[in-house]
């Protein structure tokens, strides 16, 4: 997108949790609503965007409060808006919610609500990135990817790939639920190459392999795992 010379372009951040039992961006919006905010920026100026939106479900409501709250700080202090800490470089976010399901969390989608329109998904090519919102560049990543970009910038990318495997560095956020009445989810953070076993652990799941049948990995839309593949590590390499 940055070689691509055109005078707009935009940023969308997914902050949609597609899956109902997700709780992963709603985490990051309502406890470290910052990071998100400077991930956003950082990748507008990557690109040479000059206009982003943070896209979400407006049941988050203390995740879109809180976003809110960290805009205005980011505003007062001239992280966010026109002329970047006295740079050339400006940049306004905007917080758009909605609640359509799990359609919601698909690109296509979001820029068609953006835009006012029906959300429906579109064919591809062309990608959003050639002809996105308003037929302008725009680059759309998941706010956990954008999250990450601080650190990285921070820490040097070295660093981070230090962390997890060698095919995936860094850490993922996932929601573990025990399917028993009344439970609720536990939000973890773990290094990628970490075992379905020790994953559980984290998450307090204490109860002896004989009580546990499967593991569903992908919420709703997700499979079943038998439980032999307890100590198989989590990675993007399919289990």
């Amino acid at each position: 997108m940055r070689n691509i010379d055109d005078n707009q372009k935009y940023v969308i951040c997914n902050a949609y949790d597609a899956d109902p039992r997700a709780w992963a961006a709603r985490s990051l919006l309502e406890r470290n609503p910052h990071q998100v905010i400077e991930g956003i920026v950082l990748a507008a100026y990557a690109v040479g965007a000059t206009e982003a939106y943070l896209f979400t479900r407006n049941i988050y409501l203390e995740g879109v409060a809180s976003v809110q709250r960290a805009l205005n700080e980011a505003l007062e202090t001239n992280l966010v808006g026109r002329d970047i800490l006295g740079t050339e470089f400006s940049c306004t976010i905007n917080v758009f919610g909605v609640d359509i399901g799990f359609m919601g969390g698909e690109e296509t989608v979001q820029i068609a609500l953006i835009k006012g329109r029906r959300g429906m998904p579109e064919q591809r090519p062309p990608f959003p990135a050639q002809y996105g919102l308003w037929d302008k560049p725009t680059a759309i990543n998941c706010v956990e990817t954008l999250a990450n970009v601080p650190v990285i910038v921070r820490s040097g990318a070295a660093e981070f790939a230090s962390v997890g495997t060698e095919m995936t560095g860094g850490t993922k956020v996932l929601t573990v639920y025990d399917y028993v009445p009344d439970s609720e989810p536990k939000v973890i953070e773990v290094p990628f190459g970490t075992t379905l076993r020790e994953i559980l652990h984290h998450a307090g799941y204490n109860r002896p392999d004989s009580d546990l049948r499967a593991i569903v990995v992908g919420g709703a839309e997700g499979g079943a795992l038998p439980t032999s593949l307890l100590d198989t590590p989590y990675d993007y390499d399919p289990l």
